[in-house]
């Protein structure tokens, strides 16, 4: 049925989902015109048609979401009545965070870190019933909100172990003090309710997008048809002359190298060539100069270096030079992949796109200050459109324009979340890997670098299969039980003691420079991250290991006064240093949590043991805290004070 339904959201009943979206973004126009609502701490970078055109108010918001307190109010109100004599109790938990990172829906979006939704729902079932409110005030992809939905469904939960009774009562099974197995109940099947929020607006994106029903035979049909128009429109720039000189072949990807210059007869060496080995592709530590035959090593060599005027800057820049040295092709009819040199039509081609114009728009800013993002800037890599190839850039900028124009916002969002996540797949940040089966998503995780040999992939290569990838994963419809915002976490406003249970993955230190590392998404969506309050250390901002405890500390206060009393927060926690270990401890006893356990995971075993020294932080670990309501107190002190 295609009639558009009524729905009702927040109380109020409206004749479809698309008038309830309509009346929703007016509202947070107006707010948008309040010069107080924009002083908000982490508010992000962006115009307010830019902010209104990313967002699915009330349920979703590209900068903080004036209504989740009315969500929280809602939610409670539609709780079952507790019995009198109810008393909440948990033991601390712990469980594999690496659990499920081969699931669909884990790999339908790279992000630089992601707890799996099915290790988080371990969690949410120990600690939550259906219903309860969760809350992930770091939440990245937005997994805390899949596992919270998915705590409703029966063959989800079934696939992690446990057993399901009829009346929705999920067993586990243990081991009785004779060494028995009995199936033992822990909790309820039903959804859980989850508050989102992240500073960074490409990750509230992405959360939203996983977070919300979308119809996947509709949006297969949507990003089929175009990527069928980019075809029609760039089809020829991905075009090259079998080694027959006369069958057309369709390009799958290109590989580009730097160039060097040798220091013995200053003649241009290209790398790819060079260095390779023919055989395996391999990058060899020395290599003869291919004029003198001089041995030569990478680190011996100085860049040869291109200059050309950038249309975009109306300036002359100079850029280490890169040439493209080989193409990986398909023939129609023809099974498998062909490769072959470049030759000279190809550069001809690649000569004629350069001189053409990209009819659409594309960002043009500066790389944001930052260790990681001005790491190229002595390549000439300085602004955020020479980290592509003209023609990946048009591709980009032409997937993205006609995403804008599909009607329905679920479709047109859910289009932009697949062409999108390609900032970086399509950017010179990708890495020809000839060991690889495949040349899609070879950054090198954590960091923007740029290496000496790229792969420049086409559209086609690119998107068959991450489209069946994403159909696959999204098939099973959703209901929205999540409300997310963007804004930062220390300085959110909701009733005290709202939620139920808090499951957090924050920053650790100087581990990863989230802002810095979506700089080039955030560029594309016009919406950059604000990262003054963004809790890591970073010395492009200031930031060291005082700064990170304050954020944090900030960070953990939030949390507690949201948390009610007696309930519980995990802290997921990786591999980093002391000091930041340390951090971390200090900010959440500041902020008034009694931490009750702290657990390692042993890969190797595949079980927890509890953590005694300081400096155990070469392994995940898993910190149990709750906010003290009088009550149980006692029997943990001790246990804390390890």
């Amino acid at each position: 049925n295609t009639e558009p339904q009524p729905v009702t959201c927040l109380g109020i009943e409206f004749p479809s989902d698309e008038a309830r979206r309509q009346h929703f973004t007016e509202l947070l126009r107006e707010r948008l015109r309040d010069p107080e609502f924009r002083k908000i701490e982490g508010f992000p970078i962006g115009e307010d048609e830019d902010i209104l055109k990313l967002s699915d108010p009330p349920y979703y918001t590209a900068c903080p979401n004036p209504w989740i307190a009315n969500f929280i109010e809602e939610w409670e109100s539609q709780k079952p009545e507790k019995p009198a004599d109810y008393h909440y109790h948990r033991e601390p938990f712990a469980a594999d965070v690496s659990e499920g990172k081969n699931d669909p829906i884990y790999n339908a979006h790279s992000y630089h870190t992601k707890v799996p939704h099915k290790a988080i729902m371990r969690y949410i079932l120990h600690y939550t019933e259906p219903g309860d409110i969760v809350f992930d005030g770091f939440c990245g992809t937005g997994m805390t909100g899949v596992a919270a939905q998915m705590c409703g469904d029966r063959d989800v939960v079934v696939s992690l172990g446990y057993q399901v009774k009829p009346d929705g009562t999920i067993l586990q099974e243990e081991t009785d003090e004779n060494g028995k197995k009995i199936w033992k109940p822990i909790s309820k099947l039903g959804a859980r309710k989850a508050v989102l929020n992240d500073l960074s607006p490409a990750a509230t994106f992405i959360a939203y997008n996983y977070n919300t029903p979308v119809d996947v035979a509709i949006f297969e049909k949507e990003a089929k048809r175009i990527l069928k128009e980019v075809e029609k429109e760039c089809g020829w720039m991905y075009e090259t002359l079998h080694t027959d000189g006369k069958t057309k072949g369709k390009i799958s990807y290109t590989v580009w190298s730097d160039v060097f210059v040798c220091p013995e007869c200053a003649g241009e060496v290209v790398f790819g060539d060079a260095a390779a080995d023919e055989e395996s592709g391999k990058v060899q530590d020395s290599f003869p100069c291919p004029h003198c035959q001089a041995v030569l090593t990478k680190r011996k060599l100085d860049r040869a270096w291109t200059t050309k005027y950038d249309s975009a800057t109306k300036d002359s820049i100079k850029q280490a030079k890169q040439v493209p040295v080989s193409i990986s092709y398909t023939l129609p009819g023809i099974k498998g992949r062909f490769d072959k040199k470049v030759d000279e039509a190809d550069l001809a081609l690649i000569d004629q796109i350069e001189k053409s114009e990209i009819p659409y728009w594309f960002p043009t800013e500066r790389m944001m200050e930052g260790g990681e993002t001005r790491r190229n800037d002595p390549i000439g890599l300085t602004h955020v459109h020479h980290f592509y190839s003209k023609r990946s850039l048009w591709v980009l900028s032409s997937l993205l324009h006609k995403t804008s124009l599909i009607d329905a916002q679920p479709i047109r969002s859910f289009c932009r979340f697949l062409f999108q996540q390609w900032a970086v797949g399509l950017s010179k940040l990708n890495r020809y890997s000839p060991t690889h089966f495949s040349q899609n998503n070879r950054n090198l995780s954590g960091t923007l670098y740029v290496g000496s040999r790229i792969s420049e992939v086409s559209p086609d290569y690119a998107f068959s299969e991450k489209l069946k990838r994403l159909v696959k994963a999204f098939s099973s419809n959703k209901q929205p039980v999540f409300s997310i915002s963007t804004q930062d976490v220390g300085h959110m406003h909701f009733e005290d003691s709202s939620f139920d249970y808090v499951f957090i993955d924050p920053p650790f230190g100087a581990n990863l420079n989230y802002s810095e590392l979506n700089c080039l998404w955030e560029n594309w969506m016009k919406i950059p991250t604000d990262n003054k309050n963004e809790a890591i250390e970073n010395s492009a901002q200031g930031k060291g290991a005082i700064e990170y405890r304050h954020l944090m500390a900030a960070s953990f206060k939030k949390a507690y006064q949201a948390l009610k009393p007696g309930r519980w927060m995990t802290v997921e926690f990786s591999n980093t240093k002391a000091s930041v270990w340390n951090s971390i401890q200090t900010a959440l006893t500041e902020a008034g949590f009694i931490v009750a356990n702290v657990s390692a995971l042993d890969k190797k075993q595949g079980s927890f043991k509890a953590v005694t020294t300081p400096t155990a932080v070469k392994q995940d670990l898993v910190i149990s805290a709750y906010k003290p309501n009088g009550g149980f107190e006692e029997r943990f002190q001790k246990e804390a004070q390890t």
